[in-house]
């Protein structure tokens, strides 16, 4: 099952206690759930629009997910973790992307770092990289799945944290 999100707004100035946001929740390729909070502390909204139902798809992530811990405390996999996860890496890449601007990031043996520009032409720091450190990832490159990959091992770097 591929759950992705689709047409994310965050409406940072109306999120109190949790994210104010709508979304389309998209299962396999098909529209499945209009998503929403109204960012006052309350749990998700979803409004079913495909066959698929919020209980077939917390079946499955419990199958196939495993529990995250936050603060201590075990989160099971269910579709507003879900939900919370995929918003967070969607923020975490636009970040990232901002960050492109100003820095080269790379990943290095599963870790990533970030060399500021300060000045200097990106295509100058990325050659020195690449001399130094050959097997450097650099997500300046572009590709898409370099930076998810890198978002990725962040967000398992805070949860990691967060476990402990």
């Amino acid at each position: 099952m591929h759950i992705e999100l689709r047409k994310l707004r965050v409406v940072a100035a109306l999120s109190e206690e949790t994210a104010c946001y709508t979304a389309e929740i998209w299962i396999d390729g098909v529209r499945s759930f209009a998503a929403s909070n109204r960012g006052h502390g309350g749990a998700d909204d979803y409004h079913q629009l495909g066959s698929v139902t919020e209980a077939e798809v917390n079946d499955w992530l419990r199958a196939n997910r495993t529990a995250r811990v936050y603060h201590g405390v075990t989160l099971e996999p269910n579709l507003e973790h879900e939900v919370a996860h995929l918003m967070d890496v969607a923020e975490q890449t636009q970040s990232m992307k901002r960050r492109l601007r100003t820095s080269v990031i790379t990943i290095e043996s599963g870790a990533v770092y970030t060399y500021p520009l300060k000045g200097r032409p990106a295509a100058a720091v990325i050659a020195a990289i690449r001399k130094n450190k050959p097997g450097a990832e650099i997500l300046n490159d572009g590709a898409d799945a370099v930076i998810t990959r890198a978002v990725e091992l962040l967000l398992a770097q805070d949860d990691a944290a967060d476990a402990s």
